[in-house]
């Protein structure tokens, strides 16, 4: 069993980044540090990839402990478009717009000229659709002319970029409340203020 006082060798505060200005406009969940509790899975950092890996996990009945070092959850969704790509979802079929994620595939390695990792583009492109109406059913809401081609680089083949209204604050703003849901559980503790340096490990990796 993993607690986290084997894992956590220095904590700092990253107020000064600005992150702390902006806690008012975004509901933020309490921190609360573990007491003697062990968890199945640690994850470090709490912003687009750290809280869906919580949140998901957490319904498979995982005990997980996320840290970050920042003072709020939400990492880089502060600042980001919240530009998302996603084939075959709900909206394009109400909108009639006929596409895949073989599509989604073929143009990614298109665009990228067959530099991209073929493998982490199909687990991208696989998972892309779902994740987009998953986000549409927990409170999402696209801009009302989306999917779009986008911008930023050669066009999609398809309509298929989504983001909302306040960027990626508009994603955080489901992410946060399927967090605080999740917590309620009892299988989430979120340490905040606290930077990893380094994991301590058995022999055998544990």
């Amino acid at each position: 069993m993993i607690d986290r006082r084997s894992v956590l060798t220095a904590a700092a505060s990253l107020a000064s980044i600005g992150l702390a200005r902006t806690a008012p406009v975004m509901a933020t969940p309490k921190a609360v540090t573990p007491s003697g509790n062990s968890h199945d899975l640690i994850i470090v950092g709490a912003g687009t990839a750290g809280l869906p890996a919580a949140i998901f996990a957490s319904r498979r009945g995982a005990r997980v402990l996320v840290l970050d070092a920042a003072p709020v959850v939400g990492g880089t969704l502060f600042y980001s478009t919240g530009q998302m790509s996603a084939a075959n979802t709900r909206l394009q079929r109400e909108r009639g717009i006929d596409d895949s994620a073989d599509a989604h595939f073929d143009d990614v390695m298109r665009i990228s000229r067959n530099t991209a990792n073929p493998e982490l583009v199909r687990l991208a492109v696989d998972q892309a659709g779902p994740m987009l109406d998953w986000l549409m059913d927990s409170g999402f809401e696209p801009m009302p002319d989306h999917p779009v081609m986008g911008l930023g680089h050669e066009f999609y083949s398809k309509r298929r970029y989504y983001w909302g209204k306040n960027g990626g604050r508009s994603i955080l703003e489901v992410l946060t409340r399927e967090l605080e849901a999740a917590r309620g559980t009892g299988r989430i503790d979120v340490v905040l203020n606290c930077r990893v340096t380094s994991l301590l490990q058995s022999d055998a990796g544990r």
